[in-house]
């Protein structure tokens, strides 16, 4: 899973994006990369306690992959950005929109609107769709003049997209067909990804009381939104272990910006994270939602989807409750399934497949 941060100048993506993959913050150089890429192994105490268990002596967390994406300029998006950020968008499963909420005015000294700079942000994304799917038409349209079919069903669901595009919708609100959703695919459109809105806040404004209006739109839209304080975060990470705790607690954050921030993305992306493990090592993986055990066996490996037999399930609620499983198995909470069991969100999985 990928996930990219994008927003204006000064939004403080870049400070979020080194707080979340603990990259140290590094001035601009000439050959530094213009979307930096870093891959994140996921919090989750439930593997250490799963470890624990088994007597792992390895531990192997699920991984996600984030970008940091060159700033989307303001009334530029049908310009020289739209093919590069395009390209560099286009395999992101999500997308992190970083709106800056801190300060009173931004770097060329306009007073600061979180909420219009939300609804700007979300215009250059549409102006940039509709460029891409204009120019398809365009080329659609070229085509068809020395066609004997004139009928395309590329054309049709486009022109409706545009339409939709042009009303300062996004992609992911316009209703179709499982058909018409496979030709959009292609395009990897930006306003067709899950976004999710950072407000990112000052020290002195952790319950967000600046940011209220972007919340509102953030809302309006369907979009899921986080409070965080980028700075303070990285001021939090670069402390030991033992202070940083101290400090959270101080400012009343239960967890630190990195897990909450992941965890938002899960939900986002409608991922789950389920187990397996022996005494060599305790794994974490990662996979969409209301997939199949036999689904999650692919994930592991191809030979396990293709000879899958049936699994053995332990909650890990249980497991962890229990202490082991033999006490699980005692009290007849494992239980066997076959190819068609949806897999849920803590499944401990041992699964039976032919070779």
């Amino acid at each position: 899973m990928k996930v990219g941060f994008l927003g204006f100048p000064g939004s403080g993506k870049t400070t979020l994006f080194n707080v979340v993959t603990g990259r140290q913050p590094d001035a601009d150089q000439p050959g530094r990369p213009m979307s930096p890429v870093a891959v994140v192994r996921v919090p989750d105490d439930r593997l250490h306690r799963l470890a624990e268990i088994l007597r792992s002596e390895e531990i192997i967390q699920p991984e996600m992959t984030f970008v940091d994406l060159a700033p989307l300029h303001r009334d530029n998006g049908a310009g020289g950005q739209c093919d590069s950020l395009m390209k560099l968008v286009g395999d992101a499963a999500a997308l992190a929109l970083v709106i800056q909420c801190f300060g009173e005015f931004d770097a060329e000294g306009k007073p600061l609107g979180p909420a219009g700079d939300l609804e700007s942000l979300l215009l250059e994304m549409t102006i940039t769709d509709l460029t891409v799917v204009e120019g398809r038409l365009e080329r659609i349209e070229a085509e068809m003049k020395s066609a004997r079919d004139k009928s395309s069903a590329e054309r049709v669901v486009l022109q409706r997209v545009a339409e939709h595009l042009g009303e300062g919708k996004l992609v992911a609100d316009f209703e179709m067909s499982h058909e018409e959703a496979l030709i959009l695919r292609g395009f990897s459109l930006l306003t067709s990804k899950p976004l999710l809105v950072v407000l990112n806040v000052a020290e002195d404004d952790l319950e967000g009381a600046r940011c209220r209006g972007a919340a509102k739109v953030a809302e309006s839209m369907g979009l899921q939104y986080e409070i965080i304080a980028a700075t303070l975060e990285q001021e939090i990470a670069a402390l030991d272990e033992e202070m940083r705790d101290a400090f959270l607690a101080d400012y009343g954050l239960e967890r630190p910006a990195r897990d909450r921030f992941i965890r938002a993305c899960y939900d986002l992306l409608g991922v789950i994270t389920f187990f397996t493990g022996d005494h060599k090592e305790a794994h974490g993986w990662t996979i969409e939602g209301k997939r199949t055990v036999r689904d999650a066996g692919g994930k592991i490996h191809s030979d396990i989807y293709d000879g899958f037999i049936r699994a053995e399930i332990s909650p890990f609620a249980k497991l962890d409750e229990l202490g082991s499983f033999a006490a699980c198995r005692q009290a007849g909470v494992i239980r066997l399934e076959g190819r068609d069991y949806l897999t849920e969100d803590g499944d401990y999985l041992d699964i039976r497949f032919s070779r």
